[in-house]
Protein backbone atom coordinates (compact mmCIF):
# COMPACT_ATOMS: atom_id res chain seq x y z
CA UNK A 1 0.00 0.00 0.00
CA UNK A 2 1.40 3.41 -0.96
CA UNK A 3 2.71 5.50 1.93
CA UNK A 4 2.92 2.58 4.35
CA UNK A 5 6.35 2.00 5.88
CA UNK A 6 6.97 -1.65 6.62
CA UNK A 7 8.43 -2.43 10.06
CA UNK A 8 12.09 -3.36 10.18
CA UNK A 9 13.03 -6.84 11.31
CA UNK A 10 14.77 -6.73 14.68
CA UNK A 11 18.39 -7.83 14.86
CA UNK A 12 19.29 -11.25 16.30
CA UNK A 13 20.81 -9.54 19.34
CA UNK A 14 17.53 -7.81 20.21
CA UNK A 15 15.46 -10.91 19.38
CA UNK A 16 17.56 -12.91 21.83
CA UNK A 17 17.29 -10.23 24.53
CA UNK A 18 13.50 -10.14 24.18
CA UNK A 19 13.31 -13.92 24.39
CA UNK A 20 15.01 -13.68 27.77
CA UNK A 21 12.23 -11.38 29.03
CA UNK A 22 10.04 -14.15 30.38
CA UNK A 23 7.73 -11.79 32.28
CA UNK A 24 5.54 -9.26 30.48
CA UNK A 25 4.99 -6.26 32.72
CA UNK A 26 1.51 -4.74 32.93
CA UNK A 27 1.48 -1.28 31.37
CA UNK A 28 1.97 1.54 33.89
CA UNK A 29 0.37 4.66 32.45
CA UNK A 30 2.67 7.56 33.34
CA UNK A 31 3.27 11.23 32.68
CA UNK A 32 4.14 12.26 29.13
CA UNK A 33 6.42 14.97 30.48
CA UNK A 34 7.12 18.37 28.94
CA UNK A 35 9.50 17.35 26.15
CA UNK A 36 7.36 15.36 23.72
CA UNK A 37 7.27 16.60 20.13
CA UNK A 38 4.90 15.68 17.32
CA UNK A 39 6.13 13.98 14.14
CA UNK A 40 9.06 12.15 15.66
CA UNK A 41 11.40 10.88 12.89
CA UNK A 42 10.59 7.38 11.62
CA UNK A 43 13.89 5.59 12.21
CA UNK A 44 15.67 2.96 14.26
CA UNK A 45 18.92 4.80 14.95
CA UNK A 46 18.13 7.89 17.03
CA UNK A 47 21.61 8.62 18.41
CA UNK A 48 22.72 11.18 15.79
CA UNK A 49 26.33 10.85 16.95
CA UNK A 50 25.46 11.86 20.53
CA UNK A 51 28.29 11.12 22.95
CA UNK A 52 27.51 8.33 25.41
CA UNK A 53 27.47 4.57 26.02
CA UNK A 54 25.70 2.83 23.11
CA UNK A 55 22.30 1.40 23.99
CA UNK A 56 20.32 -1.04 21.85
CA UNK A 57 16.72 -1.06 23.07
CA UNK A 58 14.20 -3.77 22.27
CA UNK A 59 10.50 -3.64 23.19
CA UNK A 60 7.88 -6.34 22.71
CA UNK A 61 4.21 -5.52 23.09
CA UNK A 62 1.24 -7.79 23.68
CA UNK A 63 -2.43 -6.98 24.07
CA UNK A 64 -5.50 -9.09 24.78
CA UNK A 65 -3.48 -12.31 24.76
CA UNK A 66 -1.78 -11.74 21.40
CA UNK A 67 1.25 -9.85 20.15
CA UNK A 68 0.53 -6.26 19.16
CA UNK A 69 1.35 -5.93 15.47
CA UNK A 70 1.69 -2.68 13.52
CA UNK A 71 1.56 -0.48 16.63
CA UNK A 72 3.41 2.82 16.38
CA UNK A 73 6.08 3.13 19.07
CA UNK A 74 7.80 6.41 19.94
CA UNK A 75 10.73 7.02 22.26
CA UNK A 76 12.49 10.19 23.38
CA UNK A 77 15.04 10.90 26.11
CA UNK A 78 17.77 13.31 27.14
CA UNK A 79 21.45 13.11 26.21
CA UNK A 80 24.37 12.44 28.55
CA UNK A 81 24.19 16.05 29.75
CA UNK A 82 20.47 16.14 30.48
CA UNK A 83 19.37 17.97 27.33
CA UNK A 84 16.40 17.08 25.10
CA UNK A 85 16.68 17.92 21.42
CA UNK A 86 15.01 21.21 20.58
CA UNK A 87 15.21 22.57 24.11
CA UNK A 88 17.86 24.53 26.06
CA UNK A 89 20.25 22.77 28.44
CA UNK A 90 18.79 22.01 31.88
CA UNK A 91 19.16 24.54 34.65
CA UNK A 92 20.18 22.18 37.44
CA UNK A 93 18.52 24.03 40.35
CA UNK A 94 15.21 24.02 38.48
CA UNK A 95 12.98 20.96 38.51
CA UNK A 96 11.17 20.76 35.16
CA UNK A 97 7.75 19.13 35.39
CA UNK A 98 4.27 19.19 33.96
CA UNK A 99 3.87 20.88 30.60
CA UNK A 100 6.15 23.87 31.11
CA UNK A 101 9.64 23.21 29.68
CA UNK A 102 11.90 26.19 29.09
CA UNK A 103 11.36 27.35 25.51
CA UNK A 104 13.60 30.37 25.25
CA UNK A 105 16.03 28.51 22.98
CA UNK A 106 13.60 26.17 21.24
CA UNK A 107 15.25 24.67 18.13
CA UNK A 108 12.71 22.74 16.07
CA UNK A 109 15.37 21.41 13.69
CA UNK A 110 17.00 19.27 16.38
CA UNK A 111 15.89 15.62 16.50
CA UNK A 112 18.59 13.74 18.42
CA UNK A 113 17.41 10.89 20.67
CA UNK A 114 13.91 10.90 19.23
CA UNK A 115 12.31 8.38 16.93
CA UNK A 116 9.47 6.04 16.14
CA UNK A 117 9.05 2.59 14.65
CA UNK A 118 6.14 0.22 14.03
CA UNK A 119 6.08 -3.20 15.65
CA UNK A 120 6.73 -6.25 13.49
CA UNK A 121 4.64 -9.41 13.21
CA UNK A 122 5.87 -10.53 16.63
CA UNK A 123 5.07 -7.24 18.35
CA UNK A 124 8.74 -6.23 18.50
CA UNK A 125 10.53 -2.96 17.84
CA UNK A 126 14.16 -1.90 18.15
CA UNK A 127 16.01 1.39 18.64
CA UNK A 128 19.71 2.29 18.64
CA UNK A 129 20.52 5.07 21.07
CA UNK A 130 22.76 5.95 24.02
CA UNK A 131 22.34 5.49 27.76
CA UNK A 132 20.38 8.56 28.95
CA UNK A 133 21.79 11.14 31.30
CA UNK A 134 19.96 12.93 34.10
CA UNK A 135 18.41 16.28 34.93
CA UNK A 136 17.21 17.74 38.21
CA UNK A 137 14.20 16.11 39.86
CA UNK A 138 14.09 13.00 37.65
CA UNK A 139 15.66 9.58 37.70
CA UNK A 140 17.20 8.18 34.52
CA UNK A 141 14.43 7.25 32.08
CA UNK A 142 13.23 6.87 28.50
CA UNK A 143 9.79 8.13 27.47
CA UNK A 144 7.66 5.61 25.58
CA UNK A 145 4.42 6.22 23.70
CA UNK A 146 2.41 3.56 21.86
CA UNK A 147 -0.43 4.20 19.42
CA UNK A 148 -2.57 1.12 18.84
CA UNK A 149 -6.24 0.59 17.91
CA UNK A 150 -6.85 4.34 17.97
CA UNK A 151 -5.62 4.69 21.57
CA UNK A 152 -2.46 6.42 22.83
CA UNK A 153 -0.63 4.81 25.76
CA UNK A 154 2.22 6.60 27.53
CA UNK A 155 4.78 5.32 30.02
CA UNK A 156 8.47 5.55 30.92
CA UNK A 157 11.27 2.98 30.98
CA UNK A 158 13.85 2.86 33.75
CA UNK A 159 17.29 1.43 34.49
CA UNK A 160 18.74 -0.57 37.42
CA UNK A 161 20.36 1.83 39.88
CA UNK A 162 23.62 -0.13 40.21
CA UNK A 163 24.10 -0.06 36.45
CA UNK A 164 23.44 3.66 36.25
CA UNK A 165 26.08 4.28 38.92
CA UNK A 166 28.59 2.30 36.87
CA UNK A 167 27.76 4.12 33.64
CA UNK A 168 27.82 7.56 35.24
CA UNK A 169 31.31 6.91 36.63
CA UNK A 170 32.60 6.95 33.04
CA UNK A 171 32.97 9.64 30.43
CA UNK A 172 31.04 11.62 29.30
CA UNK A 173 28.57 11.19 32.18
CA UNK A 174 31.12 11.81 34.93
CA UNK A 175 31.58 15.31 33.54
CA UNK A 176 28.18 16.14 35.01
CA UNK A 177 28.16 15.02 38.67
CA UNK A 178 25.57 15.79 41.33
CA UNK A 179 22.67 13.58 40.26
CA UNK A 180 19.90 14.39 42.74
CA UNK A 181 17.15 11.80 42.09
CA UNK A 182 17.12 7.99 42.03
CA UNK A 183 14.41 5.46 41.20
CA UNK A 184 13.37 5.37 44.86
CA UNK A 185 13.03 9.14 45.20
CA UNK A 186 11.53 9.90 41.78
CA UNK A 187 7.90 11.10 41.98
CA UNK A 188 6.84 9.44 38.70
CA UNK A 189 8.65 6.10 39.02
CA UNK A 190 5.98 4.51 41.26
CA UNK A 191 2.90 5.94 39.51
CA UNK A 192 0.46 3.98 37.36
CA UNK A 193 1.52 0.53 38.53
CA UNK A 194 4.77 -1.44 38.61
CA UNK A 195 7.51 0.61 36.93
CA UNK A 196 9.08 -0.85 33.78
CA UNK A 197 12.71 -1.39 34.77
CA UNK A 198 14.61 -2.63 31.74
CA UNK A 199 16.51 -5.90 31.59
CA UNK A 200 20.00 -4.72 30.63
CA UNK A 201 23.10 -6.69 29.64
CA UNK A 202 26.56 -5.43 28.59
CA UNK A 203 27.68 -5.95 25.02
CA UNK A 204 30.98 -4.65 23.69
CA UNK A 205 31.27 -0.98 24.54
CA UNK A 206 27.58 -0.58 25.35
CA UNK A 207 24.41 -2.31 26.46
CA UNK A 208 21.39 -4.21 25.23
CA UNK A 209 18.14 -3.38 27.05
CA UNK A 210 14.81 -5.14 26.67
CA UNK A 211 11.27 -5.04 28.01
CA UNK A 212 8.06 -6.96 27.41
CA UNK A 213 4.91 -4.91 28.09
CA UNK A 214 1.19 -5.68 28.17
CA UNK A 215 -0.73 -2.86 26.53
CA UNK A 216 -4.25 -2.27 27.89
CA UNK A 217 -7.16 -3.23 25.68
CA UNK A 218 -9.02 -0.31 24.07
CA UNK A 219 -12.20 0.75 25.86
CA UNK A 220 -15.30 -1.16 24.79
CA UNK A 221 -18.01 0.82 23.05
Amino acid sequence: MAGVVEPEQVTPRIAEALERCLVFRPWAEQDEGPYHRDAQPFRRDVAERCDGSPLHLGIRLVGEGAVLRDAMVEIWHCDAFGRYSGFPPPDDPVVVAGATPPRGEYLPGQTFLRGRQSTDGDGRVEFESIYPGWYSGRTVHIHLMVRADGVVHTTQLYFPEQLTAEVFARSPYRGRPGRDTTNDTDEIFHTGGDPAVLDVAPTGAGYVAAAGLVVPAPPRT
